[in-house]
């Protein structure tokens, strides 16, 4: 049997608080989006993918000796913005300015950490941010695309003093995060 699995940093409570308000001013974007529910809201450092049970304690030995010597830090949101681009936008997004090097830095530790074993490996660059949403199709006009680009709100910062393994079952009205393991950083 396997575990659908990522790892990820948890965002602070003025954050999850800011991502109810930018989904309550944009619900008028409700049929062209598919906003993530707040409380699942996380910042994801790596996807595991469909991880065999009987790897998942070798794999938490792995991520506990590559994150435990690791610093706390803070990283600040601030801006939004689209994946891959806004004419095309598939994934939209809060960005991250400073702390986003620790976090690129934890991924990659994550990255060489878990290269042997049976997980999803990346194939692209990490690039920091909170996915709020997914598009299922901008029929409507571009207008409203470019009210979530033009977002304004004042920085918030995130202090990062554990990573979470969490489980991901997915459901019809959306996927279930449960925490199967916390890492303290140092």
């Amino acid at each position: 049997m396997d575990k659908r699995l990522f790892i990820a940093a948890n965002i602070s409570e003025q954050t999850r608080s800011l991502i109810r308000a930018i989904q309550s001013d944009l619900h008028f974007m409700k049929n062209d989006i598919r906003f993530v529910s707040p409380q699942n809201i996380h910042l994801t450092l790596k996807f595991l993918g469909d991880v065999p049970v009987k790897q998942i304690s070798q794999i938490v030995t792995k991520i506990e000796s590559s994150v435990s010597s690791f610093q706390n830090f803070t990283y600040i949101c601030d801006g939004t913005g689209v994946f891959p681009n806004p004419n095309r936008p598939r994934v939209l997004w809060l960005g991250i300015t400073d702390g986003s090097e620790n976090l690129k830095k934890l991924s990659e530790l994550l990255n060489m950490a878990l290269n042997n074993m049976p997980v999803q490996q990346e194939d692209k660059e990490y690039r920091s941010h909170i996915t709020l949403g997914r598009a299922k199709g901008f029929k409507e006009s571009r207008l409203k695309l470019n009210e979530f680009l033009n977002y304004q709100f004042e920085k918030i910062a995130n202090p990062v003093t554990e990573l979470v393994l969490f489980e991901s079952i997915l459901r019809p009205k959306g996927a279930i995060y449960t925490p199967l393991h916390r890492f303290k950083l140092k």
